[in-house]
């Protein structure tokens, strides 16, 4: 019989202080003891800014973590004597003289990948220049020996004057949690970052804070229930495991909803899209990923008519940077999106802690070899090894950058999207009016995360073009209608507009051109749907008249000229449309009722002889 375990939250946010409070430090080998007795003598007389010992606050709290996450002994002493050169002026032999060996080598060695330079070049600072040499070691010993020490500094930052704090706080959300993050550390990461958003950006992590703390998915009499239904869901498939939670961190919800706003799928005001605020993971005990798949439908099933068919995701078949799970979403009515996973324990396990619980268990970590790259402003990116210059560009601004490059600069010197990454590297993304149109080519060097972006830009840049044929033909359409811009009656006479996207099937005017510029709709079809909404010249009885102007003629008064001849003329304008472009020259684009044929070509005569000197007049 299948044994489930729901694990209920007594804290949907429960502090993760505990999990990274090492505790008491206890040396447990001789060696870790001779590092700790060096290191309090190497650092003796040097205090923290809140007055406290420097090495047994700081120091041992970054060798007692290391110590109580990894266990190697290595590790552990290079957490100890992490700063033994940078601030004592100490050096990497005498660190080999003192532990003899492979031992010896290999603390020197992660030491020398956390030490700032001193001395940056080309007028860098030494927070850049430090992260690229951190990058060159790509090292797991030398990145979470990093981690911890500036997981302990978050911890003081309220000791330093409060423009070395947010400075500090951005340093860490920009590189050290982007870091956690590629090394698959996701408690790491949101512990770092939710410790850091305060410092970096008070305002807006109050209201985020307020935001989500209120949110009715975080409410736990609607979270036991889900996770009991979830567990006897279980149960009743045969398959043993548990039923937990996770919520995610302010920082990581507050950036997917950016995402999902500049994407148009959430308005910036509410987090109820935003489905990973709640994860309800069911855990397999066993290590057959086939369990998974067979729960799978089952879920789909429980959640029903709320399954949201749109967001699915396989990360067994196809892992994300070592995370592996399946993932499907559903939107509940007055809650909003929530995620529920499927994983076996091992996955799970490396979906949490990454690298720390791949070495624990003597698992290949080549993967964890991240290379990190930096902008121009010293913001760091990690990507994964043989990553092209095309995905660093995509790594700094997600898909809203791939379709507006001109040209790249890696290190200062122009470079192919195709060209490989290096460690270290600053990639400067330079966007201009000669932009370089994104294509399926791309796709032959892009890493997967890269491609899944760039088949949505493919998508978006195929629309924009249907789009664009849709208007002309529109245009071409309406003319006959006294109209040029199906805009003006979406002005003037919405709801004209509204029937007629429904009878069409299409969601806003901008999916009605598309489906017309890629055949998906008629001419006829249209033309028919538009007699039965009233867009027709017997009942708008409008004329449009565009018009461009030369710069000599974009001048005060020439609208109010053109108004008074439209007056004089009889006729009425209902709506103006003025655009003025980069030349001086400007487009003008008049809605009038009333006219007459014989007052349209009194109009045009006035026009013509009006003394406003005009390159084009369009009058229909």
């Amino acid at each position: 019989m299948a044994k489930v375990t729901v694990t209920l939250v007594r804290e949907v946010r429960p502090r993760l202080e505990d999990e990274f409070n090492p505790g008491e430090f206890i040396p447990r080998t001789p060696a870790i003891t001779e590092a700790y007795e060096w290191g309090r003598e190497l650092h003796k007389g040097q205090y923290r800014l809140n007055g406290e010992p420097y090495f047994e606050t700081h120091c041992v709290w970054v060798g007692a973590f290391l110590d109580k996450l990894i266990g190697r002994e290595a590790w552990t002493i290079a957490g100890l004597l992490h700063d033994a050169v940078e601030d004592q002026g100490e050096t990497l032999e005498a660190i080999r003289a003192r532990f003899p060996g492979p031992l010896g080598e290999e603390v020197a060695y992660i030491v020398d990948g956390v030490t700032k330079i001193s001395s940056p070049r080309d007028g860098r600072t030494r927070e850049i220049e430090t992260l690229r040499k951190l990058a060159q070691f790509r090292d797991p010993g030398v990145y979470l020996v990093k981690l911890a020490d500036k997981s302990h500094n978050l911890l003081t930052l309220q000791y330093m004057p409060e423009h070395k704090r947010q400075q500090k706080a951005l340093e860490v959300i920009r590189a050290y949690g982007k870091l956690a993050g590629i090394l698959n550390c996701y408690r790491w990461r949101r512990w770092l970052e939710d410790l850091a958003f305060p410092y970096a950006d008070p305002e807006t992590y109050a209201f985020v804070k307020e935001k989500i703390d209120a949110d009715p998915r975080l409410d736990l009499s609607f979270i036991h229930p889900m996770m009991e239904q979830l567990g006897n869901l279980m149960e009743e498939s045969g398959i043993s495991g548990s039923v937990e939670l996770t919520v995610n961190g302010y920082w990581q919800t507050w950036q997917k909803l950016r995402r999902l706003a500049r994407a148009r799928r959430a308005s910036m005001d509410s987090f109820a899209a935003v489905n990973d605020l709640v994860s309800f993971r069911m855990v397999v005990d066993s290590e057959d990923e086939t369990q998974c798949y067979a729960l799978l439908p089952k879920v789909n099933r429980f959640l029903g008519p709320y399954l949201d068919q749109n967001r699915f995701d396989d990360y067994i078949a196809c892992p994300q940077n070592g995370y592996r799970a399946l993932q499907v979403t559903a939107w509940l009515p007055d809650l909003g999106a929530i995620e529920v996973a499927i994983a076996t324990r091992e996955m799970e396990g490396e979906n949490h802690w990454g690298v720390v619980y791949a070495l624990k268990q003597g698992k290949d970590i080549s993967h964890y070899r991240p290379i990190e790259i930096f902008t121009p402003s010293g913001s760091a990116r990690f990507l994964p090894e043989g990553s092209t210059v095309l995905d660093a560009i995509a790594s700094i601004q997600q898909e809203f950058l791939l379709d507006k490059i001109s040209a790249v600069r890696v290190n200062g010197n122009l470079a192919r999207l195709s060209d490989h990454i290096q460690p270290g590297d600053i990639v400067e993304v330079i966007t201009g009016n000669n932009r370089l149109a994104p294509s399926e080519e791309w796709l032959a060097f892009s890493n997967p995360s890269t491609a899944r972006l760039l088949r949505g830009v493919l998508v978006t840049e195929a629309l924009k073009r249907s789009a664009e044929k849709g208007r002309q033909i529109a245009k071409q359409l309406l003319k006959e209608r006294g109209l040029l811009a199906l805009e003006d009656v979406q002005a003037l006479e919405p709801t004209r507009v509204d029937n007629l996207l429904e009878q069409l099937a299409c969601a806003s005017l901008e999916d009605f051109y598309a489906a017309l510029g890629s055949g998906a709709i008629r001419q006829q079809e249209v033309s028919q749907t538009l007699d039965r909404v009233g867009i027709t010249n017997e009942t708008l009885r409008w004329t449009t008249i565009q018009m461009l102007g030369s710069a000599r003629a974009n001048r005060p008064g020439t609208l109010a000229r053109l108004a008074s001849l439209v007056s004089q003329a009889g006729g009425n304008i209902l709506r103006s449309v003025n655009n003025t472009l980069s030349d001086g020259r400007f487009s003008l684009r008049l809605v009038v009722s009333n006219l007459s044929p014989e007052q349209r070509e009194s109009l045009y005569q006035a026009y013509i002889h009006c003394g406003v000197e005009l390159e084009f007049i369009e009058i229909t």
